[in-house]
C-alpha cells in the first residue's frame, strides 16, 4: 500500500515538474511554480534587507549594479533583478530565486577587478536561472515523505526500533542526496555563470584568477571532508572551470567587451 502511494506521488510529482537548466539543459524535478519561488524569494530578501546594513562603498555598490545589469540582459529571465552590497567582512556572496543576489564587502575587498565580480555573479544568477532554490525546495519535501512513508511502515514495530530507523534515514538521505546535490548545483552554477560572464564581455579567465586568490586565502584552514560539504575542494573547483574554458573563451571572444575596470 505504502509503495503504491509513493509511486503514485512520484508520477504526480514527474507531471507537474518537469524542467530543464539553462546551458547544460538538465533535466529538473521542480515541485514549486516559478511564480512561487520568485514570490519566497522577494519575502526573504525583504526580511534580510531589514535585518543587514547596505554598504556604504560606493565603489563597491556601483560595481556590482554595473556588472549584474550587464550579465542578467544575456540571461533571457524577466525577473526582478536586485544587486546589493551588505556590510559584513565575509567572503562570501548568494542569491534568492528570482535575481535577488548580495555581495558581503569582503568578497570584494580580495578581488581585484570588475571581471572577477562577474566570475562570481555570473555564478550566483545562475544558481537563479537554473532554479537551484526550488530544486532543493522540492528535494527536501521528496525526504519528509520518505521519513513520512518510514514511520508508517514501521509503526507495528518496538518505540526503540521506529527511533533508530529513523536516526539511521535521516543522514543516510542528508549525506546521498542532498548534499551531492549541492554540489552538483555548485558545478552547474559555475558552468551556467561562465557561459554568461563571457556573453556579456567579461573575460573568463578571471573566474580562475579569482578562485586561486580564493585558495591561497583558504589555505591551511580546515574543512570537512568533500563528501560532506555542499562546494567542491576549491581546486578541484580551478580543475573543473578550466576544462570549461575553450567554450567560454570563443563567446567571449565574440562578444561586445565590458571595460576592465579595476577595484582598488
Amino acid at each position: 500500500m505504502i509503495r503504491k502511494l509513493f509511486l503514485a506521488f512520484s508520477f504526480v510529482c514527474i507531471l507537474i515538474s518537469c524542467s530543464t537548466a539553462p546551458i547544460t539543459g538538465r533535466s529538473q524535478l521542480i515541485l514549486l511554480t516559478e511564480y512561487q519561488e520568485l514570490n519566497l524569494g522577494s519575502s526573504a530578501f525583504s526580511q534580510v534587507m531589514k535585518e543587514s546594513k547596505v554598504s556604504t562603498n560606493k565603489v563597491y555598490l556601483d560595481a556590482v549594479k554595473r556588472v549584474g545589469f550587464r550579465i542578467a540582459p544575456v540571461t533571457n529571465k524577466n525577473y526582478q533583478w536586485e544587486f546589493t552590497v551588505l556590510q559584513s567582512d565575509q567572503i562570501n556572496a548568494w542569491c534568492l530565486p528570482g535575481g535577488k543576489i548580495a555581495f558581503y564587502e569582503g568578497i570584494l575587498d580580495i578581488m581585484e577587478n570588475e571581471a572577477q565580480i562577474a566570475a562570481v555573479m555570473g555564478h550566483e544568477i545562475a544558481h537563479a536561472t537554473a532554479r537551484h532554490g526550488g530544486e532543493r525546495m522540492s528535494l527536501g519535501i521528496l525526504a519528509q515523505v520518505g521519513a513520512i512513508a518510514v514511520q508508517i511502515a514501521m509503526k507495528d514495530k518496538d518505540p526503540a526500533v521506529q527511533y533508530a530507523v529513523l536516526q539511521a534515514y535521516i543522514p543516510t538521505v542528508l549525506v546521498g542526496a542532498i548534499l551531492p546535490f549541492s554540489r552538483a548545483h555548485e558545478h552547474e552554477a559555475d558552468e551556467i555563470g561562465l557561459i554568461y560572464m563571457a556573453k556579456a564581455g567579461y573575460n573568463p579567465e578571471e573566474a580562475v584568477r579569482f578562485w586561486e586568490i580564493m585558495y591561497e586565502k583558504n589555505k591551511g584552514q580546515k574543512r570537512p571532508p568533500a563528501w560532506l560539504s555542499t562546494h567542491p575542494p576549491t581546486q578541484k573547483r580551478i580543475d573543473e572551470i578550466k576544462k570549461l574554458l575553450p567554450e567560454a573563451m570563443e563567446i567571449y571572444n565574440l562578444s561586445e567587451k565590458a571595460e576592465l575596470k579595476v577595484l582598488h
